[in-house]
């Protein structure tokens, strides 16, 4: 499934109103304010390393959380870039990557600027990253696994990389869930084809290699209260994220039943505190639903996130919130028309308020 391939999610990060790219070696908490610019042009060298104190483990002090806007469509016009961020989205991701042209990228990038947003770019997320192709969605040959592909991705970090709208690079979404091999593809012998916490751990080296000056994303989905998985818990061990995306879907549904409707509430707070104890400078993304797809997961109502999105805003240690998603480029899923200030307009009304 070209979607998110759901094992039910999770997204955060808490950093002050305005960033700026943070060292990968020293996460800290960027103090000026987001730049206000025209669109880029692109320097020829790269931007320097950040500078900025290490303040150590976010507490319960903070003054503001970030909030950000996943899956934002490559194909948007400058209207929808001004109304994210005077709604108070400060940093955007998306769901697509090295696939697209790299012209029609920067000059996503470029919209980007203009409007003082910055944006967590694909630097391993996507299908090509892993040696996969368009063929295998639809029909992948037996056996196939993810094999990283580190000539790609650093060729496609390096021409990405001096512009100033990239926030961070993004390595991996669920351990290769979202991948042609993930587990609800036709022919996947899953688990067996999830990527390897060594496999995350080489990528977030090439990575920086190519590009040391921005911290390094890993998505995670989230995992039984009381047992971590292993593949987790040797991530935050080797500390191989500066930030890691929590993707907390309270709208997923199996057999038409929602299957945990109150995940942000209930598992919110433990999932954060226990990715804290192992990886206490670990910077942590929550990312809430506002998106429907098929009978996988339910349209939110204006009620049920409001309640997502106080209980987030509750959660100790949490370092910013997200919503999934934007639209309307869905390429993994072109059955859908879903596009949040149209379809999903009484959903935005309630982030409006609440930032």
């Amino acid at each position: 499934m070209r979607f998110l391939s759901i094992a039910l999610i999770i997204s955060i990060l808490m950093w002050p109103a305005c960033i700026q790219p943070v060292p990968p070696s020293a996460p800290g908490t960027p103090t000026e304010p987001l730049p206000q610019t025209q669109p880029a042009t692109e320097p020829q060298s790269p931007p320097a390393a950040a500078t900025h104190p290490n303040p150590g483990p976010s507490s319960d002090n903070r003054t503001k959380l970030i909030y950000g806007m996943k899956g934002v469509g490559i194909r948007l016009p400058q209207s929808d870039f001004a109304e994210m961020k005077a709604a108070g989205i400060d940093v955007l991701a998306t769901e697509w990557g090295m696939e697209q042209d790299i012209n029609e990228v920067k000059a996503f990038l470029d919209q980007a600027q203009a409007a003082g947003l910055k944006v967590i770019m694909d630097g391993g997320f996507s299908y090509t990253a892993w040696g996969f192709t368009d063929d295998d969605w639809d029909k992948l040959p037996r056996g196939k696994h993810p094999v990283w592909q580190k000539d790609r991705v650093q060729s496609w970090v390096k021409a990405l990389k001096y512009h100033p709208a990239i926030y961070a690079w993004d390595i991996c979404n669920e351990f290769g869930e979202n991948l042609p091999s993930g587990a609800d593809i036709k022919g996947s012998d899953w688990p067996k084809g999830m990527i390897t916490a060594n496999q995350i751990k080489q990528a977030r080296a090439d990575v920086l290699e190519a590009d040391s000056t921005r911290p390094i994303q890993v998505r995670m989905y989230e995992w039984d209260i009381g047992k971590m998985p292993r593949q987790v818990k040797s991530v935050l061990e080797d500390k191989t994220a500066d930030i890691i995306s929590l993707n907390l879907y309270s709208n997923y549904m199996e057999n038409g039943k929602l299957q945990w409707p109150d995940i942000i509430e209930e598992g919110g707070p433990y999932f954060v505190s226990s990715i804290k104890k192992i990886a206490p400078e670990t910077r942590i993304w929550l990312s809430i639903a506002v998106f429907e797809y098929h009978d996988q997961f339910q349209r939110p109502t204006p009620a049920t996130l409001s309640r997502d999105l106080k209980y987030a805003k509750q959660i100790p240690q949490l370092d910013a919130i997200s919503f999934f998603d934007w639209g309307p480029d869905n390429k993994w899923d072109p059955m859908s028309d879903w596009y949040l200030p149209k379809t999903g307009a009484d959903l935005w009304a309630v982030i409006k308020v609440n930032l």
